[in-house]
């Protein structure tokens, strides 16, 4: 694992998925990536102890992201999660404040917000841990 950490990308498509995994490699994160919501609980049951952050998409078919993070806290599954949507912050907040969020990035975002919002949410485990 690098010194960066591990994070989980879940985003069903996948141009958005790559480019989001080749962005965070090049700024030295170990990735995991997930193609829906049912890809990546499995992925966090076997692995969420090792996993810094996850990045989670608002809006896919199947499980959403609101039905993802559900899930994990049914299942008292706890990783930092940043959520990824191309809505607008403020309408997110509302729409999950009854959720556990370390951070939100707007698409598309650019290397430096997604850096900076990466690392905040790992800063967040490392803490609790």
């Amino acid at each position: 694992m690098s010194q960066a950490g591990l994070v989980l990308v879940v985003e069903d498509e996948d141009p958005v998925r790559r480019y989001t995994v080749s962005l965070l490699e090049e700024l030295g994160f170990t990735v995991l990536q997930a193609s829906d919501g049912v890809e990546a609980i499995g992925i966090l049951r076997a692995r969420s102890a090792e996993i810094s952050a996850m990045l989670l998409d608002h809006s896919m078919p199947g499980l959403s992201g609101e039905e993802v993070l559900a899930q994990l806290e049914r299942e008292g599954l706890t990783v930092p999660v940043v959520l990824t949507s191309g809505y607008d912050r403020t309408s997110l907040e509302r729409r999950f404040a009854g959720h556990e969020i370390a951070g939100y990035l707007q698409k598309p975002f650019r290397i430096e917000t997604l850096d900076e919002t990466v690392r905040a949410a790992v800063g967040r485990r490392a803490q609790a841990s």
